[in-house]
């Protein structure tokens, strides 16, 4: 079982918005980067009657970008939209002192979260996996992330070995390369995903102690160890695509503590943070998978601070090759795991949610049982709306609001809202 896993540092793409797509039967990829590469991020955060939105030097609507001449950070994997101006301090004070915070903070995320790589003075996911059975002390952001899974009791966290192997397939050029990774057309590579999702839903095969103090300890079974120790895993925890949740909210709370709240943060992959609370209009686009086709399905109305979280079991972007493979045939594979047997799974094929009081990580959490499932429970989804986790989702064209009152707009040809 190849065990080597791959980075990326390509920089990210400012995509344009298209409302209906053909997904090529081949090559997934390099098509939609072509053709779609579609806002999900930045255009989440259209702002109504804001003409100066690239602003310049005289304030306004600017996009904030981490330093490059310093460490290695995961900015790449954001866009970060601020109505630059408005503080009292200045135009260029306000901008260097955002910028300045935003860089520290990605500076900070990405070392914390890295599960390949160590830094000198910091404890993250690459110290924790390779010091099990020792007690170490991590960073608060870190440890909450832990808590709030623990307290969830999801267990997708524990699937570090099989992450390894979907980045490997994500990876792949060609279809030949993937069948040593690939579950569904493997049969031995299924049953060593079955093999390592067996130790990550077992407890007593492998969990993280949390101690208080923001102390840890990665504990291992013997038989998980020595397993372990044969196949040379090493990556027994990473959040993987779960990662830009927990880091969209440590930044995005940073930024308000600091009193930045004119703005809006988006992930590249579905995760996005509006920190307004002016009553600005804001419109997110709302998309849905049929077919072979994307369309661009409505915009969703908003004028407050929220969380979204936008899961698609299909690429969107050119950062999406870290974790979409289309094969030959058409089927693609995505990240989202089960813990169940390691397989890919997604009940729809495009789920958004989101929340005016949680972060991102709490809307994940709450729609990981209802998207990562074999089949769509569509009162589940009922159910979070009526705690604050509202969600919107797409069958034979028709737009399926959970939130009594939310205004969706702009519906393509043939789409209509439930209801209506």
């Amino acid at each position: 079982m190849g065990r080597t896993t791959r980075k990326d540092n390509r920089d990210l793409p400012h995509p344009r918005p298209v409302e209906k797509v053909e997904l090529s039967e081949k090559h997934i990829r390099l098509r939609i980067v072509l053709v779609i590469v579609f806002l999900l991020i930045g255009v989440s955060a259209l702002v109504y009657g804001v003409l100066s939105f690239l602003g310049g030097g005289e304030g306004g609507w600017q996009e904030i970008t981490a330093s490059t001449s310093g460490e290695n950070h995961c900015g790449g994997e954001f866009i970060f939209q601020y109505d630059v101006g408005g503080s009292g301090l200045g135009v260029r004070t306000e901008y260097r002192q955002l910028t300045e915070l935003y860089t520290e903070t990605m500076i900070r995320a990405y070392q914390l979260f890295h599960a390949q790589s160590p830094f000198e003075g910091v404890t993250n996911l690459y110290t924790i996996n390779r010091h099990p059975g020792e007690v170490l002390t991590v960073d608060p952001v870190l440890y909450e992330a832990f808590q709030m899974l623990e307290e969830s009791g999801r267990r997708e966290l524990y699937l570090g070995p099989v992450y390894v192997q979907y980045n490997n397939l994500f990876y792949c050029q060609s279809d030949d390369q993937t069948l040593e990774f690939d579950p569904f057309v493997s049969q031995e590579a299924a049953a060593d995903y079955q093999k390592l999702a067996s130790f990550a839903q077992d407890p007593e095969a492998v969990h993280l102690e949390l101690l208080g103090g923001s102390q840890v300890r990665l504990v291992l079974s013997e038989d998980y160890a020595r397993y372990a120790q044969e196949e040379e895993i090493t990556d027994f925890l990473d959040f993987y695509w779960m990662r830009n949740a927990f880091i969209i909210d440590y930044v995005a709370d940073t930024l308000v503590t600091q009193g930045f709240t004119r703005g809006v943060l988006s992930s590249y992959d579905g995760f996005t943070r509006n920190l307004d609370q002016r009553g600005t209009g804001y419109a997110y686009n709302l998309f849905d998978r049929q077919g072979q086709v994307i369309y661009g399905a409505g915009t969703l109305q908003y004028a407050k601070p929220i969380s979204m979280v936008f899961l698609r079991d299909y690429p969107m972007n050119s950062l999406d090759t870290m974790h979409y493979y289309e094969l030959e045939s058409g089927e693609i594979r995505f990240p989202y795991v089960d813990v169940a047997d390691g397989l890919c799974r997604a009940a729809l094929h495009n789920l958004l949610g989101y929340s005016y009081e949680g972060g991102c990580a709490q809307v994940l959490i709450s729609l990981m049982p209802v998207y990562i499932a074999e089949t769509f429970d569509a009162a589940s989804l009922l159910n979070l709306s009526g705690k604050g986790i509202h969600s919107i989702y797409c069958q034979d064209g028709v737009i399926h609001p959970t939130e009594a009152g939310v205004t969706i707009t702009d519906l393509y040809e043939g789409y209509r809202i439930e209801g209506e």
